[in-house]
């Protein structure tokens, strides 16, 4: 069974996702988000094929997998002695133009928000 390792982006964002639950839902909610999150990293960690390959879904010359959980996308990659956590990015964020640089909003969407 591959290792684990997880990157320094990933770290930051699961402290302030830590943050955020804990001041807006309460420590039983973060509990609740966090054991669905770890249960399911160690399933990849088990079965490191059960995530999506970002190639084989969009196209993108990577490679990278993903699996959705909690309301988030995790993505990792396996290499020949470790499976290495990337990012985590909640469904509302644009995970796609953050990793890959690819645009997905329109511009009549971004003229809309101001973005």
């Amino acid at each position: 069974m591959k290792a684990l390792r997880y990157s320094q982006d990933y770290k930051e964002k699961i402290i302030e996702m830590r943050k955020y639950i804990d001041s807006y839902f309460g420590e039983a909610k973060r509990k609740e988000v966090f054991a669905k999150i770890n249960g399911r990293i160690h399933e990849v960690k088990e079965n490191e094929n059960i995530g999506i390959s970002v190639k084989n879904m969009f196209g993108i010359d990577t490679d990278y997998y993903f699996i959705y959980v909690a309301k988030n996308y995790i993505f990792y990659r396996i290499d020949d002695n470790q499976i290495y956590i990337v990012n985590i990015y909640d469904e509302r964020e644009d995970y796609m133009w953050k990793l890959f640089g690819i645009k997905t909003t329109s511009q009549e969407t971004e003229e809309y928000w101001g973005e």
